[in-house]
């Protein structure tokens, strides 16, 4: 682990990482964005029609696929996806520079026993990825 905060100096994997998690965030917010502006707009027509007297079976039963409901669940899933990728990534790029896990815990909010198991998970998860696929044994001849 590179303990130095020369940015020159800093794992190479850890950064490119980082900016891979970053970009996500970018991307999930951006449809973020978008899946919560057709939210709005179908919050709006609902509000309308119920005050017209609208059924509601009869409008969720004719809204358009995605509803409503799977939109935001959708936004949701798609930040936490991303947001522990972040998260992951920053904890792992911070402890490359030479940050304890107690100071790392303490920037998240959290405990640092967490932050050990995300290191934890992380790097089992990086070894499992960066080791070779055996290959397959020759079949008998016969």
């Amino acid at each position: 682990m590179a303990s130095t905060n020369d940015p020159d100096e800093r794992d190479d994997r850890a950064l490119e990482r980082l900016l891979a998690a970053l970009a996500a965030i970018e991307e999930a917010a951006a449809a973020n964005v978008e899946r919560s502006r057709e939210v709005q707009d179908r919050a709006r027509l609902f509000q309308q029609r119920l005050r017209a007297g609208d059924r509601i079976a009869d409008l969720v039963a004719n809204e358009d696929r995605p509803r409503t409901v799977e939109l935001l669940t959708a936004n949701m899933t798609t930040l936490e996806t991303a947001g522990a990728e972040l998260r992951a990534a920053q904890a792992l790029a911070l402890r490359e520079e030479g940050m304890t896990i107690a100071a790392i815990a303490e920037l998240f909010g959290v405990t640092r026993q967490r932050i050990s198991a995300l290191l934890r998970q992380r790097a089992a998860l990086e070894a499992e990825v960066s080791s070779p696929t055996p290959s397959p044994l020759p079949s008998p001849r016969g």
